[in-house]
């Protein structure tokens, strides 16, 4: 008798723990998006017993924008859904009056917060009917300037695409750089002073960005192809629209504005060393329009150390006068201005490229912290002390 007792004790428990454990039914949920863009994937998700405001689970949604959890009958639950660039979603579900390992469903959708989802390929520049070459393996940052937030960091990306949302009113940039390429920045500002999308260092957009935007033009998908340029000895790249007046070699305004670009193409990629390449038109003796080139390269050079701050040691300068013109506007040709204009640019040249990087090791967070410190003490006073201890102030710029 007291062995069947000892023995009823524990069955008695085992029946009670079956019962209990089957008093749950089994929700099973997706979460997708209400732009029909799909099932959302990483969604936070968690649920709340709607009388006691406990956390019952907590859980995240699968790549289908799937989840499923056990809950206890007779109850009203919760379901909170949260998830970056989206507004946070809340369901209501009850289990009253629902049997035992009985299945229940709920389907939530989420509604995206306004802003632009930014997808990119990384790629090498198209050269004319040539199949375009993906680029993968490439450090991806980007950085919110208006929040003083990274954004992403990818290191060693194994994909040549990403995605990334803007949200609006922040100024974001973005750099990107691979073994073997210039390293890229680009700078997007969204919903900042009147301009919707714009970018500095991606170049045309085709196409325009009104196209690809909806509702009142506060969301969208905006496709993109980022070109990373191979980085190689000897190689060449005009810079665009850097023109100078007839028979002259001071820097205009809107060359000064193209320098300025270079300037941080520089200073994104300080191992290169560089040569200042200007050309002109064939009008005059070849020994003056040599002369004449060889002082236009100078004064850009001089442009970019003096402005820009670029090491003087990274920069070469040389005139080519005529001998590479880019039309067919030769000694003697009748051409309209514009055309002539076109002979008179400037170039430039990768001639070395040092070993050491010194920004390779550094994140885009310390690069653009580094340049707000130089630039805050460019921008301060100098306070002069003389020799009867007057201070004096000026100001640095």
């Amino acid at each position: 008798m007291k062995l069947i007792k000892a023995l009823a004790a524990p069955l008695v428990l085992l029946l009670l723990s079956t019962h209990l454990q089957a008093q749950h039914v089994h929700l099973e949920a997706y979460i997708s998006s209400t732009d029909n863009s799909g099932y959302l994937k990483n969604v936070r998700v968690k649920i709340i017993d709607a009388e006691t405001k406990t956390l019952q689970a907590e859980l995240k949604t699968d790549r289908d924008g799937f989840f499923a959890v056990k809950l206890p009958l007779e109850q009203e639950y919760s379901i909170v859904a949260e998830k970056k660039h989206f507004f946070q979603k809340s369901e209501l579900i009850s289990t009253k009056g629902k049997k035992a390992d009985e299945k229940i469903f709920a389907k939530l959708k989420m509604e995206r917060k306004p802003g632009y989802i930014f997808d990119v390929t990384v790629a090498e520049p198209q050269r004319g009917e040539a199949t375009v070459d993906a680029i993968d393996s490439a450090r991806i940052e980007i950085f919110n300037n208006t929040r003083d937030k990274e954004e992403l960091v990818l290191e060693n990306y194994p994909h040549p695409s990403f995605k990334f949302t803007f949200e609006h009113g922040n100024h974001y940039t973005i750099m990107i750089r691979r073994d073997g390429y210039l390293n890229k920045r680009i700078e997007a500002y969204v919903n900042i002073e009147g301009c919707i999308l714009c970018f500095d260092g991606l170049g045309i957009v085709e196409p325009g960005v009104t196209d690809v935007l909806s509702n009142g033009l506060q969301m969208g998908t905006f496709l993109a192809n980022v070109e990373l340029e191979p980085l190689a000895l000897d190689k060449t790249f005009d810079i665009e629209n850097i023109y100078y007046d007839y028979n002259k070699w001071a820097i205009r305004p809107d060359a000064a504005l193209e320098l300025d670009k270079l300037v941080g193409v520089l200073k994104d990629n300080p191992k290169i060393i560089v040569e200042l390449g200007s050309h002109t038109d064939a009008r005059g003796k070849d020994p003056y329009n040599l002369s004449l080139s060889e002082k236009r390269a100078i004064a850009a050079v001089d442009y970019l150390v003096a402005f820009g701050g670029i090491d003087p040691s990274r920069l070469t300068s040389k005139g080519y006068g005529e001998s590479a013109l880019v039309n067919d506007c030769g000694n003697g040709a009748k051409c309209p201005e514009k055309e002539h204009q076109l002979n008179r640019r400037t170039q430039l040249k990768i001639v070395g490229i040092q070993d050491f990087d010194p920004i390779a090791q550094k994140s885009l967070r310390d690069i653009i912290t580094e340049e707000r410190l130089l630039q805050d003490v460019y921008n301060s006073e100098i306070i002069e002390v003389d020799a009867k201890g007057n201070i004096k102030k000026s100001d640095n710029r």
